[in-house]
């Protein structure tokens, strides 16, 4: 649906307005609460400005060579966060979703997110025009998809922040719900602007996969570009390199790109908070350390992310929640499966697994060859992998729940969350883990606090 063919109109009378006793119940946000949230954004405020104006964090050589490699390339972070809070700020004041019914926001956020995936798709079809050798005027080629797209992010930004306090709200109705914030509260309160993310450079070594750094890049970087970054990495540095795009970052607010429909952008700005709630807990201190504080943070973040998306699809577009799912044991396999579909999560994991054992024996040339030869592959299925190296598994295997994921913490994070009685519980057990050893310590008091509730279930089905 485009926003030029389908504008997104308020349902009213022919007079224009709802009859007062028809009226459903407003969107607001209390005044007091209003108040308390701008002090909060204009305490960050300062919190960034004094950041960027003292405070450095300490450089490694590493850290040196790779500022030196992206000169020109980083994405500014300080003058982001800068604009944006100053924008939320403006927002708290006006409060955009101020006067609008469930039924009209609902209907404002489905129009936004439409128009946002057309915007997508124009821009790939834009993409694909310019890189064609056989097009001889790109310029005029494009020249309708470009008007189209104008119009459309013009409305977009027209509509961003009336869609972004919707969903805000939603989310925090959604927390609340779940005891993570009190009936008047939700610490930290969600805040999110939809923008393009920074692109990311992660580079890892070639004997084994370990994310050893990452650098933020400008979102606009093009292939030609990432290609040639990664080269450089690799020849002066002798380390694998990725480059590659990112849905969401939890930053203060988070970002969230918009165009790839309602059911992904919910769970992903329920994701991204998660982050920011984990930044006051034990859990997002640890991160700063790296290691298995890092794979800690995104793999609870996925499972509560998931959860909470899931739960606000439920409540407020409940046409568009996933159905529930059954448990395992009585999922069959389909009868028209006969085991030769390209399965791409399992295709991955084996070969992630494959390359784990090729680099443990000293194989590091082969390796490469090896994922090389199985991004071929992937190609060959449908699936446009730019990259398959060391640093792409360093990257995807940080999401443990993930195909290129051979970590443990996934599953044991999993079950920690099946042995929680709520997702509030799950939240307040990881949150204060700062490794995998107390992951270990924690589940285990759990599967033993389990155990008797398991042996009564057994004992009343005899």
């Amino acid at each position: 649906m485009t926003p030029t063919n389908h504008p997104v109109t308020p349902l009213t009378s022919a007079s224009g307005s709802q009859p007062l006793a028809a009226r459903p119940r407003r969107l607001r946000l209390p005044r007091w609460r209003r108040v308390g949230y701008l002090l909060l954004l204009l305490a960050a405020l300062a919190g960034v400005a004094m950041l960027g104006t003292s405070v450095a964090p300490p450089r490694d050589p590493l850290n040196a060579r790779l500022d030196h490699l992206t000169t020109g390339l980083r994405f500014d972070l300080f003058r982001w966060e800068i604009d944006a809070l100053t924008g939320k700020v403006g927002d708290l004041l006006s409060n955009p979703a101020t006067g609008l019914a469930p039924v009209e926001a609902d209907a404002l956020v489905r129009g936004y997110i439409d128009a946002a995936q057309r915007a997508g798709e124009l821009e790939g079809d834009i993409e694909r025009i310019y890189s064609d050798p056989q097009t001889a005027d790109p310029e005029a080629a494009t020249a309708g998809q470009r008007a189209e797209l104008a119009t459309i992010r013009r409305q977009l930004d027209e509509q961003a922040s009336t869609v972004e306090a919707i969903l805000q709200g939603q989310l925090s109705q959604i927390i609340r719900q779940e005891g993570l914030g009190t009936a008047s509260t939700v610490w930290p309160p969600p805040q999110m602007r939809f923008t393009e993310p920074p692109q990311l450079l992660v580079v890892s070594p070639r004997d084994r996969i370990q994310r050893l750094r990452s650098v933020d890049l400008l979102a606009d970087l093009d292939t030609a570009d990432r290609g040639r970054l990664e080269e450089i990495v690799q020849e002066e540095e002798n380390l694998s390199a990725y480059v590659t795009g990112i849905g969401g970052y939890g930053v203060f607010p988070t970002m969230v790109v918009d165009r790839y429909g309602l059911p992904w952008t919910a769970e992903t700005i329920a994701h991204e908070w998660v982050h920011t709630y984990l930044a006051f807990r034990p859990l997002g201190w640890a991160f700063l350390k790296g290691g298995d504080a890092v794979t800690m943070n995104e793999t609870v973040a996925s499972i509560a992310g998931e959860e909470m998306g899931q739960m606000l699809l439920q409540t407020f577009y409940p046409d568009l929640a996933p159905p529930p799912q059954p448990p395992a044991s009585e999922t069959l396999k389909p009868a028209n499966d006969d085991g030769d579909t390209f399965d791409f999560g399992r295709e991955m994991h084996a070969t992630r697994v494959a390359v784990d054992e090729l680099l443990a024996a000293g194989y590091v040339e082969e390796a490469e060859a090896f994922m090389e030869a199985r991004r071929q592959t992937f190609l060959e299925n449908g699936y446009r992998l730019r990259v398959l190296n060391q640093a792409y598994f360093a990257f995807h295997g940080s999401y443990a729940t993930g195909p290129a994921a051979t970590d443990p913490i996934g599953p044991k994070l999993e079950q920690l969350r099946e042995l929680s009685p709520s997702l509030n519980d799950f939240m307040h057990l990881a949150s204060g883990l700062t490794s995998a050893a107390e992951l270990d310590e924690v589940l285990a008091q759990q599967e033993a606090l389990a155990q008797p509730e398991l042996l009564r279930n057994e004992a009343a089905l005899q």
